[in-house]
C-alpha cells in the first residue's frame, strides 16, 4: 500500500480519537457531577472553560511545536490527555476539577488537535494530495465520536465514570505508537521541512501573516464558521422541538446532521484538489447563504427538518480543508499549526458569541429567527472575502 494510505489512517485515528473524546464530555457531565460533589452548574462551567482553553491552547502549541518539533507536541497531547482521562475520577472538588478537566484534558485534545496533526503530515503529501488527505481527517473527527459516544454511555451505565474513564484511557495510549510511525522521516523533502522549522522565527511569522490581508480573510470566514457551527450545536435541537417535533424527531435530526458533516468533509478535500480552494470555500459560504432563508419560511415537515440538517451538515466541516489547505499554500507546512490554530481561536470566538446570543434572542422574542438572519448575514460576508483571497 502507498505510504499515503498509513500515514492518513494514523492521522484519522489521531484525530478521531482525539476529537470523539472531546465531543463526549455531555454524556458524563452527569457522572461527573455525581462523582465530584460538584453541582450541575458548576460542572457546566469547567466544561465552558474547557471549550475556551482548547482554543487558546491550540496556537500555543503550534509555538511549541515550531520550538520544539511536531513528535513533542503530540507525545505531550498523548501523556495530558490520558492524565486528565486518568485524574477525573478522583477529582473532589470544584478546583481540582477545574484543573483536571478545565485545563489538563483540553490541554491534551488541543495538542492531538487538527493544526497539529496535519502540519506534521502535510509536508510528507503530495500537493495534489493533501487537500483530499485533509477532508478524510476531517471526517474522522465524526467517525470517532460515533463509535465512543454509545461505548461511552453503556460504560457509564454498567461502571460509572471510574469505568468510562479507564476505557478512554486506554486508546489515549495507543495512539503513542500511532504516532510514533506518524512523525517518522519519510522522503527527503520531510527532512528538509522538519530542520528549518526549527529556524522559524514567531515573531516574524505572526507579522508577516499578520500583514497579509489574506490571512484576515481567513479569520474572518472562520469566525463566521464558529458562529454558524454553535448555533446548530447549542441551539437547532431546542428549536426542533418548538416546532412540535418530538425529542427523538430531533434526535434522529441530529444523527442525520453528524453522517452529513462526515460525507461534506470528504467531498470538500476532494474538490480541493480539483478546483481553486478559495473558490471551493466561497461556495460553501454561500450555500449557506441559500440554506437559511429556506429553513426560515418553507413549512416545517419532516421532510423539510431532515432536510435542512443533511444540508447543514454538508456544509458544516466541509470549511476545514480549504481554510487549512489555503494557510499552508499562503505560509507554509512548518506555520501551519500555529497559524491554523489563530484561525481556529477566532472560530472558538464565534462559538461564543453565537451560543450566547442564541440563547438572548429565544429569551427575547420566543424564537431563533434573529440569530439565524444575523448567521445568514455573516455568511453573505464571508463567501465574499474568500473569493477575495489570493
Amino acid at each position: 500500500m502507498d505510504s499515503t494510505v498509513f500515514i492518513t489512517i494514523a492521522a484519522c485515528l489521531t484525530y478521531g480519537i482525539s476529537a470523539g473524546i472531546r465531543a463526549n464530555y455531555g454524556i458524563l457531565l452527569g457522572p461527573i457531577s455525581e462523582s465530584s460533589g460538584a453541582g450541575y452548574s458548576s460542572v457546566s462551567f469547567v466544561l465552558a472553560v474547557a471549550q475556551l482553553f482548547f482554543g487558546i491552547m491550540q496556537p500555543v502549541f503550534g509555538v511549541a511545536a515550531l520550538k520544539k518539533s511536531n513528535p513533542f507536541v503530540l507525545r505531550s497531547g498523548i501523556a495530558l490527555t490520558t492524565a486528565g482521562l486518568l485524574l477525573l475520577p478522583l477529582c473532589r472538588s470544584m478546583w481540582t476539577l477545574m484543573l483536571v478537566l478545565g485545563i489538563i484534558l483540553p490541554s491534551g485534545t488541543a495538542a492531538l488537535s487538527f493544526g497539529i496533526i496535519m502540519g506534521t503530515i502535510t509536508p510528507k503529501l503530495s500537493p495534489d494530495a493533501a487537500p483530499a488527505v485533509s477532508g478524510v481527517v476531517t471526517a474522522s473527527s465524526g467517525v470517532g465520536s460515533t463509535i465512543l459516544s454509545p461505548v461511552i454511555q453503556a460504560l457509564t451505565a454498567l461502571g460509572g465514570l471510574t469505568g468510562a474513564a479507564l476505557f478512554l484511557g486506554i486508546p489515549a495510549l495507543l495512539l503513542l505508537p500511532v504516532s510514533i510511525f506518524m512523525c517518522r522521516p519519510g522522503a527527503a523533502k520531510q527532512q528538509i521541512a522538519d530542520a528549518g522549522q526549527h529556524d522559524v522565527r514567531l515573531g516574524q511569522m505572526l507579522k508577516e501573516a499578520l500583514q497579509d490581508k489574506n490571512y484576515w480573510f481567513l479569520l474572518a470566514g472562520f469566525f463566521t464558521c464558529g458562529f454558524h457551527m454553535a448555533i446548530i450545536e447549542t441551539h437547532l435541537y431546542t428549536q426542533i422541538t418548538t416546532f412540535g417535533f418530538t425529542d427523538q424527531v430531533a434526535a434522529f435530526a441530529f444523527s442525520a446532521y453528524g453522517i452529513a458533516t462526515m460525507a461534506g468533509a470528504v467531498v470538500s478535500g476532494m474538490l480541493c484538489s480539483r478546483f481553486s480552494m478559495k473558490k471551493v470555500l466561497s461556495g460553501i459560504y454561500a450555500f449557506r447563504v441559500l440554506m437559511v432563508p429556506a429553513f426560515l419560511f418553507l413549512p416545517k415537515t419532516l421532510v423539510t427538518i431532515y432536510g435542512f440538517a443533511i444540508l447543514l451538515g454538508l456544509t458544516g466541516n466541509a470549511t476545514v480543508p480549504p481554510t487549512s489547505g489555503i494557510t499552508e499554500r499562503l505560509f507554509g507546512a512548518a506555520k501551519l499549526a500555529t497559524l491554523f490554530g489563530i484561525v481556529f481561536f477566532s472560530h472558538q470566538i464565534g462559538s461564543f458569541l453565537s451560543a450566547w446570543l442564541g440563547g438572548i434572542c429565544l429569551a427575547a422574542t420566543g424564537e431563533y429567527g434573529l440569530i439565524w438572519i444575523a448567521d445568514m448575514m455573516l455568511a453573505a460576508m464571508a463567501a465574499a472575502v474568500s473569493w477575495k483571497i489570493k
